[in-house]
């Protein structure tokens, strides 16, 4: 299959009467699109990763630079907290004249694309969370901010947290050090407070198993350790194990990784509305061999 060229492109976006420029990767394709939307202190380049991987190649993918970071300015005279973010998507969205998508986001980003989901469940096909924040243990660098003035973060914490980043083992996090160092600091600041709020308080978990649209919950084999997936595995979500990883699984494993999202992509897209998994785990390679040798082709997948 030809690999589709990616495309990087500008927009601008209103909110509360502010506008706002977001910069954003587009890869066309016929197939159903798949928007993603990134962490904290992260970027479009979590997605642009697995964008020639042969198995998303029939899908549209599609992730914009949150403001502050990536390539998307931050003013600081206009903070945003999570709230802000959602109704920048719901206009990025409504901006892009989306059809019916697959929506997905990786850690504060789970968080964002799990407030939009409630709130635009009809023109979503299905909603992937990628060890996004659905209870107080997933705020891993969000927590260190709050107690701080803007002034002792940005000279003191923040450089803490990029060294802490820099210095934890795997190439997921080695990638990820790399993209904070473009990540704005008021930005991230302005992020962190209400993340751990609704970490917190807002009952993530509940919300996310009571969406409803098909649901799956991808992790990296390094957070088997996460509390609620006893509860994930028991609901009718579709839990996928990526092997060898750590939170940032789409550097760690970036085959592993799209061949999971292309794998609930075609499910999702497919079954609309309908859920189609009774619930429990599998492993990326188990997804892989129960969707038969035409989605398996000639490629092996050695399992971890």
């Amino acid at each position: 299959m030809k690999t589709r060229r990616s495309e990087i492109s500008e927009m601008t976006v209103s909110r509360a009467g502010q506008s706002y420029k977001l910069c954003y990767f587009n890869r066309p394709a016929a197939g159903s699109p798949i928007l993603y939307i990134h962490g904290l202190g992260c970027s479009k380049a979590d997605f642009m990763v697995v964008a020639d991987i042969p198995e998303l190649q029939p899908f549209r993918l599609v992730c914009a630079d949150l403001p502050g970071c990536g390539d998307s300015p931050y003013c600081s005279e206009q903070p945003l907290d999570i709230d802000d973010i959602v109704e920048l998507m719901e206009g990025f969205v409504k901006n892009l004249g989306l059809p019916p998508f697959l929506l997905v986001g990786g850690s504060l980003g789970g968080l964002v694309a799990l407030l939009y989901a409630e709130r635009n469940s009809d023109k979503i096909v299905g909603f992937a969370n990628v060890e996004g924040n659905l209870a107080p243990e997933d705020c891993m660098f969000s927590r260190s901010v709050i107690p701080h003035p803007y002034s002792h973060f940005e000279t003191v914490v923040f450089p803490q947290i990029k060294k802490a980043v820099a210095a934890k083992r795997g190439s997921g996090f080695a990638w990820h050090a790399q993209v904070l160092e473009n990540a704005d600091p008021r930005a991230y600041y302005d992020d962190a407070f209400q993340t751990v709020e609704y970490s917190d308080q807002g009952n993530l978990l509940q919300h996310f198993l009571s969406l409803p649209v098909p649901t799956c919950f991808i992790y990296g084999s390094q957070n088997r350790h996460l509390s609620y997936l006893p509860h994930l595995r028991r609901s009718n979500c579709l839990v996928l194990e990526i092997p060898n990883a750590n939170h940032f699984l789409f550097y760690d494993e970036p085959r592993h990784y799209a061949v999971a999202l292309a794998s609930f992509a075609r499910d999702s897209c497919f079954a609309g509305r309908r859920l189609g998994h009774s619930g429990g785990e599998l492993t990326v390679t188990q997804k892989l061999l129960q969707s038969g040798p035409e989605y398996l082709g000639s490629k092996k997948v050695k399992e971890s």
